[in-house]
């Protein structure tokens, strides 16, 4: 069963009952009062034929006729009059039910009993009162009147019970229809998202009550999506042209490796040698690619890392593997993150700086409060350049003769905004470029 279904019974439900519980109700109410109407009516009577302000049947016993009843009361109620000893003296031609009570209050004055009594199929609402000077009066009413009353006012409350019913289903459905539109839209989106695969669909999305954050959370997950896709299509596209080059020149090597047998050995080693630069590149290459492609981009473990440690241990390892002259400037910085990650980043920041700085030139790092930032004597970035150093495979056309991938910033940009922070690049006293990033402090050591 559908929402709309659900919510079109749900309305008519809870209208039938509504609609019972009210009729049920005003049915109680009702009998309620008409049966406390009728007896005070036979009480008034029974008042009336008691102080003689009406005449009561006439005594059979008195043989002046054959017809049992000579005086007629009023055709409203039945009369019946009993002795002392609780016998029928005289009534209006229908004989009442005599039991124990209504003796009992013919023989000494009690309080009248009002009960409902049955004579030939037809209820009657009955009371028997005690007379002064003994015996009784018993008047009687047909309760048929009544009881059609409650009859129409039952069948009424069950048509206006179904009436409701289905007013209340048509409008919880048009209801559900109406607030399930944007649902059955979010749905055919998602089938449609799922069959062609394509994530720049958007959902129509109006109002701001849950539907409408739902669609929006969609559409949001949608553009994501979309960036995704088209993240992995450009990485793919950039690592089949950064992969093409060592490639190409690898297998330029081998041909000529293979068509010159009879090679110098200075050459032979030279070629070696540049068959081997362009695989070391080429598993550079490979293995940034793998880092960005597997990249989760899920926040760090959130646990104390001393910044400046992290600093010296990357400087320490980088000055052992190129010489390169490095001065570090440190203040105690304490961040919360991830160490590993952390000194990765350094590294590329340290590798791209030796890349570009003069042989022999000092590489400066400063690390504090402001964050890590690296020096060179390097030409230096560009202004126009320098939002998109950070961007995957990014190369200037004088760099691309140089070694590298174009992928060493842009992972350094992919870690430093997993833990909050932001890259930079700025002039650099020293001639060069000034490149680094800031992150959010956890407080000092």
């Amino acid at each position: 069963m559908g929402l709309g279904a659900r919510l079109a019974t749900g309305f008519a439900v809870v209208a039938v009952a509504t609609a019972l519980v009210v009729g049920g109700a005003s049915y109680i109410t009702t009998g309620r009062q008409v049966t406390a109407e009728i007896d005070q009516f036979l009480e008034q009577r029974a008042d009336e034929i008691a102080d003689g302000r009406r005449d009561k049947p006439r005594d059979r016993r008195d043989r002046q006729s054959d017809n049992p009843v000579v005086v007629s009361v009023s055709p409203d109620a039945e009369v019946q009059i009993l002795d002392g000893d609780g016998d029928v003296v005289s009534n209006t031609g229908l004989l009442l039910p005599v039991d124990d009570t209504e003796r009992e209050l013919a023989d000494e004055n009690r309080r009248a009993v009002l009960r409902t009594i049955t004579i030939d199929g037809t209820d009657y609402r009955m009371i028997t009162d005690h007379l002064d000077g003994g015996g009784a009066i018993q008047v009687a009413r047909s309760l048929e009147e009544s009881e059609s009353l409650l009859d129409v006012l039952r069948t009424r409350t069950l048509a206006t019970a179904g009436i409701v019913a289905v007013l209340a289903a048509s409008a919880g459905w048009v209801l559900a229809q109406r607030t399930t539109r944007p649902l059955r839209t979010l749905s055919n989106t998602v089938d449609e998202v799922a069959e062609t695969r394509d994530f720049a669909v958007t959902v129509p999305t109006t109002g701001r009550d849950e539907v409408g954050r739902l669609g929006d959370g969609f559409n949001r997950m949608l553009r994501a999506l979309q960036r995704s896709q088209q993240q992995q299509h450009q990485l793919v596209q950039d690592a089949a042209h950064e992969l093409r080059t060592p490639l190409t020149s690898v297998t330029a090597n081998i041909d000529w490796l293979m068509r010159a047998p009879e090679l110098e050995p200075d050459a032979r080693h030279a070629t070696l040698a540049g068959v081997r630069r362009e695989l070391a590149e080429l598993n550079n290459v490979m293995a940034e690619i793998i880092e960005l492609a597997t990249d989760s981009h899920q926040p760090p473990a959130t646990v104390p890392v001393d910044l400046a440690a992290v600093v010296y241990t990357a400087v320490d390892r980088f000055v052992h593997r190129t010489g390169r002259n490095v001065t570090t400037t440190t203040s105690p910085v304490v961040v919360l993150g991830d160490a590993d990650s952390l000194d990765r980043a350094v590294t590329n920041l340290l590798t791209n700086a030796d890349k570009y700085s003069p042989a022999g030139s000092t590489i400066a790092v400063e690390v504090g409060p402001d964050g890590v930032f690296i020096d060179d004597a390097g030409p230096g970035i560009p202004v126009s350049e320098r939002d998109r150093v950070f961007d995957r495979f990014y190369r200037r056309d004088q760099d691309r003769p140089m070694p590298g991938s174009g992928l060493g910033l842009s992972i350094v940009a992919s870690i430093v905004e997993q833990h909050g922070g932001d890259v930079a690049v700025t002039e650099s006293p020293l001639g060069g470029a000034r490149v680094g990033f800031r992150l959010p402090p956890a407080g000092p050591i």
